[in-house]
């Protein structure tokens, strides 16, 4: 029965055994021990020294699939022990009918077995050699073990993915985790990750594959298919919000990915749905490479991790986005939403690690509303407050996407232009001072980049730059020497 019965059980030359047997024929039980078989829950299965069946009882007919009339005479190793384990096992019942050597007779152990209809799970097995004359029978106990089994499997997945998702601080870094923790906790060997894009389609978000699993044709297909809804497996999963299960993907005329699937070597699949608040926000695909049957209990362990993970992910993402915008807050003016000091003091050392990467010209230039607290004193500082929101409106309007433009202090501004000649960017900040609101002006100095000093001293000349054009006389551009 075990993979190494005693260790286990080798097929002799001997004919097939008749219908005889323990129960009907006496052999090692007596009338009350075969009474207590018969009606025992565990099951029990006798073998001969050739390795053949000779009995089994209810429990055990109801184990393995098999009637007792189809087993009886059948090969032990080929009928109930998978093929991985019948070597081994072959070799252990060898060794014990050679030398008497059995080093797992009598003790409970655990091992895989094999259903009729071919799908393999686990049971606990005690196996007991008994001698009949020149030879020995041996007779295993056992009972299956599967639902223990997947509830060991299922709290150690949960205690996985749980890690992997207290580790991450981002979706992004918490998807591949919690695939390997989802995919190796429950025995699949690939995983994707699907997301809704801002088409109304399924996207690939991410793939974890198991060591040694290598499947670029299909893994290079999934990154260029979508999946709209009802449409291939994480299709129908996102639209019925159930999981899925395909005992064998690369048959199933109703998926896009079949061929490649195919060649990868890829067939059991299933869908998880990841429901949070009301809608699917997402769906988890794993495969192997074996064929696997439909395990509802399995489905539905892994749809209630599924369902945590999807919580989980719902609470990661907000508090990424409030985090966001708290960031966005604090490099944000309040009054003109234009960048502050602190983003400007940030996005100029960046622009000037560009020109300097790049080779490329940089501009800055300091611009300050011409008498500004008189205006404010007259008009009051309701009225300034519009006159900078205004101005903010209009140079934003007037600027490229990639120019830096902040709210320096008070009413004064900043700009920084990258690839911008002098004369290009003294062009811009006159077309900037002729859209001033309420009939103001405004003063500017503007500085160019002469490639050895720093971002700091760049920023000074415009100041002083500024300060000039102010003494001379206001409304007008000053060009740092």
């Amino acid at each position: 029965m075990d993979h190494k019965v005693g260790e286990s059980d080798v097929v002799s030359s001997k004919d097939e055994p008749e219908a005889g047997d323990v129960f009907a024929s006496g052999g090692a039980f007596g009338d009350a021990s075969r009474a207590v078989l018969r009606t025992a829950h565990e099951a029990y299965v006798c073998m001969d020294a050739g390795g053949f069946i000779t009995d089994l009882n209810p429990a055990a007919e109801a184990t393995f699939g098999w009637s007792r009339g189809e087993a009886l005479g059948r090969v032990l190793g080929d009928t109930l022990i998978p093929e991985a384990q019948r070597h081994a096992h072959l070799e252990g019942l060898a060794r014990f009918l050679a030398t008497g050597d059995g080093p797992i007779l009598r003790r409970r152990v655990e091992v895989a077995a094999l259903h009729r209809d071919g799908h393999e799970f686990p049971v606990e097995l005690t196996i007991s050699a008994v001698p009949e004359g020149p030879t020995h029978s041996f007779h295993a106990f056992l009972h299956d073990i599967t639902e223990r089994k997947r509830a060991e499997q299922y709290v150690a997945t949960q205690h996985a993915v749980i890690a992997a998702l207290a580790e991450a601080e981002t979706v992004a870094a918490v998807v591949p985790a919690v695939l390997r923790a989802l995919g190796e906790g429950m025995g699949w060997e690939a995983g994707i990750y699907w997301t809704p894009d801002g088409a109304g389609e399924l996207r690939m978000e991410a793939i974890w594959l198991a060591s040694g699993l290598s499947i670029p044709a299909f893994e290079q297909v999934c990154r260029e298919v979508t999946f709209a809804p009802g449409v291939g497996l994480p299709g129908r999963v996102w639209r019925d919000g159930r999981p899925l299960f395909i005992a064998d993907f690369a048959t199933d005329p109703d998926l896009p990915r079949t061929e490649a699937a195919a060649e990868a070597g890829l067939r059991t699949a299933v869908g998880l749905p990841l429901p949070a608040r009301g809608e699917v926000r997402g769906v988890i695909e794993l495969f192997t490479r074996s064929v696997r049957h439909g395990e509802r209990e399995l489905v539905d362990m892994m749809s209630t991790v599924s369902e945590q993970i999807a919580r989980f992910l719902v609470i990661l993402a907000e508090r990424q986005e409030a985090l966001s915008k708290l960031e966005r807050l604090a490099l944000t003016d309040d009054l003109t939403g234009l960048a502050n000091r602190r983003a400007w003091n940030e996005g100029v050392q960046r622009e000037f690690a560009r020109a300097r990467r790049q080779g490329e010209p940089l501009c800055v230039a300091i611009l300050d509303i011409d008498a500004f607290k008189r205006f404010n004193d007259e008009r009051g500082h309701q009225a300034g407050d519009e006159v900078l929101a205004q101005t903010a409106d209009a140079w934003r309007a007037g600027l490229r996407a990639n120019d830096l433009v902040a709210r320096y202090g008070g009413e004064e501004f900043a700009l920084a232009f990258l690839a911008q000649p002098i004369e290009a960017a003294r062009a811009v900040v006159e077309r900037l001072r002729s859209t001033m609101p309420a009939g103001l002006t405004c003063s500017a100095g503007l500085a160019i980049w002469n490639v050895e000093e720093s971002a700091d001293r760049l920023v000074g000349r415009a100041d002083r730059a500024l300060y000039e054009a102010k003494r001379t006389g206001r409304n007008r551009t000053v060009i740092a020497s």
